[in-house]
């Protein structure tokens, strides 16, 4: 029997989730990010949690440089580990489909099986220096929710990381109906920039009147966006502190 989130009753009813967020220090070696992964995965479902989100890269690491078949093994093991714990994972990863190489989020389920991926399509200067814009938007409906994913620079567009258009990713999820977005991040720790995230967070939840919960990559420094829940207000609902590495599990219930 499928697993049905806390307050599910299908079309036309509310629905409750619990939602655990991981802001973790990413290394460049996948043998040194699986090992912080997983644990915090079997902690989620001791928590009762849904979902579970992290960091942009944050199983491969943040470059092009991975292994290829170390990475889809990485992954597998993430699954089972979502399995074992009962409880819907969201993971970065990098991928390469088709002879290129993607910035990657995957969604596994509760069962282990893979929800769907999401390809970083707004990839900064830097990121395309390894690799490829991703071509489609997709929203996915599981346990009664549909949802969409963004990674990092998605839903921002920062000025100076490249002469990029804003595709508006967010109001387009919204527009596919998506009620909450998961958005991975590994956006560093300047701080010139954390009002230009955080206003971003915050108007584009209140346009499409969704959640967006966001994990960051964990710093030296404070992180210049915040890991936590955005509600279709425009105001946090949770965050983890900006410093250091953090977790933060927050239920929300979608009218």
């Amino acid at each position: 029997m499928t697993a049905r989130p806390r307050g599910w009753g299908g079309a036309n009813v509310s629905l409750t989730l619990k939602i655990v967020g991981v802001q973790m220090a990413v290394s460049r070696e996948l043998d040194e990010n699986l090992p912080r992964l997983l644990p915090y995965v079997e902690r989620a479902g001791r928590q009762g949690a849904d979902w579970i989100l992290f960091p942009e890269m944050s199983l491969t690491g943040y470059h092009g440089d991975f292994d290829r078949d170390a990475g889809e093994a990485g992954c597998e093991e993430f699954a089972a580990a979502c399995r074992a714990a009962n409880v819907n994972g969201i993971v970065g990863a990098g991928a390469w489909i088709e002879g290129e190489c993607y910035i990657q989020t995957r969604a596994y389920s509760r069962q282990g099986k893979l929800i769907g991926t999401h390809e970083k399509m707004v990839p900064t200067s830097g990121d395309r220096k390894f690799c490829s814009p991703g071509k489609e938007l997709r929203v996915f409906d599981h346990e009664g929710l549909r949802f969409g994913m963004q990674i990092c620079n998605d839903l921002w567009v920062t000025p100076g990381c490249g002469p990029y258009p804003d595709p508006r990713l967010c109001y387009q999820l919204g527009q596919k109906g998506a009620r909450v977005v998961f958005h991975a991040i590994n956006s560093g720790s300047s701080q010139e920039h954390l009002p230009y995230h955080e206003s971003n967070l915050a108007l584009r939840a209140r346009e499409s009147k969704f959640h967006i919960a966001t994990a960051n990559a964990a710093k030296d420094h404070p992180v210049n966006a915040s890991s936590g829940v955005m509600g279709p207000d425009g105001q946090w609902i949770v965050t983890a502190p900006r410093d250091g590495e953090g977790i933060y599990a927050q239920e929300i219930t979608l009218e």
